[in-house]
């Protein structure tokens, strides 16, 4: 009998530490909504290894990656092309002041260093003012308590900075779990900014980062996670990048370590481009702006309008030659064509009270100045045409007209820099100021 008790023991024991085993290794499927467009990801994680396969997002496949916490590294694999890229988490210079810690027992500043200098250095400073806040809400979420957490970074160059010349923030509102044993981390600076190949090289040009933290909380695994990222030095000039992480499906079941391992047969390349398709952000942006006038077109308008619609009258936008008014009317059309609105193209005041509108709407763009190419964010974008996008400083107003008695039913003012082809750039800023607009319509 005690033979067989031990046997039984010896067998829950096993069973155990299966269990304890296997709840280490997770599958978890995501959503992950950038600009409108949304791509699906399955992540895998076993101990103290995360492995990330990416649908495609605009075209282009992505790379997978491995994160190795266990050896401070990730690594970046393309199953088409058999090649493999090594990052190391830690490549720059990095000092950290705790903003929390009274003045006399602040730690003195660590720098860290991934390779000696061999030529002389030159650059700025990076300051990155990190904050994160536990808000003290919890719920359950596929059986684990998860916290909400926000965070805020700010990245300020200093005006002799080579990886970044506008001022950058980066917002976090999520939903975040302990794995058990997976522990990366947390890295406080961006990762170096890839320069564009009509840039001129730095080899010697390297910036300082230091990063000032502050509040209580730590972050973890999201699974639900809303980053909001914020360009440019002032509120008229800033342009804004949302994304939204959902997660779809979680499980625990058992993984193949070879999963988080450089698989063999691979050739490591010591240039991260090579793993990348190249992406055509000028076609790109066109076929968005073919597909918009498409559905526009088969959209018809009634002469006749129904009861509860409320109907704008929009005239070809005012400019100069740099851009093509029929386009930039047509999206107009597009921005006031919301809910219980509905906006048509016209050539006049007449033509708009022949349609029955209720209000007419003016737009003017008075200055069109075209700036450098597009920086920050948008320059980390991997083998991009450089030639396909530009910067533009745009000015302008747009003016709801109420049909019935001639009042003025509101001005916009158009004031920014936006992205693209000057007409994809002219497009942004009215449908920018077109949407503050279309809230008055009542």
């Amino acid at each position: 009998m005690k033979k067989v008790l031990l046997q039984i023991l010896s067998v829950c024991i096993v069973l155990i530490s299966s269990a304890e085993l296997s709840a280490q290794e997770y599958k978890i499927r995501q959503s992950t909504s950038v600009m409108g467009m949304k791509m699906e990801s399955t992540v895998f994680v076993k101990g103290m290894r995360k492995r990330t396969e990416s649908g495609a997002m605009m075209g282009m496949s992505q790379p997978i990656t491995i994160e190795q916490c266990d050896l401070q590294r990730t690594i970046k694999i393309n199953d088409k092309k058999k090649l493999y890229y090594i990052d190391s988490f830690y490549k720059v210079r990095e000092e950290i002041i705790d903003e929390d810690e009274p003045a006399n027992k602040k730690p003195a500043s660590v720098v860290k260093e991934k390779t000696p200098k061999t030529t002389p250095e030159k650059g700025g400073v990076i300051t990155i003012y990190y904050s994160i806040r536990d808000t003290g809400e919890r719920k359950k979420m596929y059986g684990l308590t998860a916290r909400h957490v926000w965070t805020t970074q700010k990245m300020k160059p200093s005006a002799d900075a080579c990886m970044m010349k506008d001022s950058m923030v980066v917002k976090t509102d999520g939903w975040y779990i302990d794995l058990p044993k997976f522990n990366c981390p947390v890295r406080y600076r961006p990762q170096q900014l890839q320069r564009q190949p009509d840039e001129k090289p730095l080899p010697d040009c390297q910036d300082r980062f230091v990063t000032r933290r502050s509040g209580k909380g730590k972050l973890g695994f999201p699974l639900i996670e809303t980053t909001t990222i914020m360009m440019g030095g002032q509120a008229a000039t800033t342009m804004e990048f949302k994304t939204d992480v959902e997660t779809l499906d979680f499980s625990m079941e058992k993984l193949d370590s070879m999963l988080f391992e450089i698989p063999p047969g691979y050739t490591e390349t010591k240039n991260e481009d090579d793993l990348m398709d190249k992406m055509d952000m000028g076609g790109m942006l066109d076929e968005v702006m073919n597909k918009a006038k498409k559905q526009l077109k088969e959209k018809s308008v009634s002469d006749e309008k129904a009861p509860d619609m409320i109907r704008v009258g929009v005239l070809p936008p005012k400019g100069d030659e740099q851009v093509q008014p029929a386009e930039l009317q047509t999206m107009l059309v597009g921005t006031f064509t919301t809910g219980n609105i509905e906006a048509i193209a016209v050539s006049s005041a007449e033509e708009a009270k022949t349609m029955k509108c209720d209000y007419l709407l003016n737009s003017e763009l008075s200055k069109i100045k075209s700036g450098s190419k597009v920086g920050g964010l948008l320059k980390a974008i991997k083998n991009t045409d450089p030639n396909a996008l530009s910067s533009f400083t745009i000015e302008g107003s747009m003016q709801l007209t109420k049909l019935a008695d001639g009042s003025n039913a509101g001005t916009q003012k158009i004031d920014g820099k936006y992205e693209g082809k000057v007409n994809d750039a002219a497009g942004k800023a009215l449908d920018n100021s077109g949407q503050k607009l279309v809230q008055k319509i009542k």
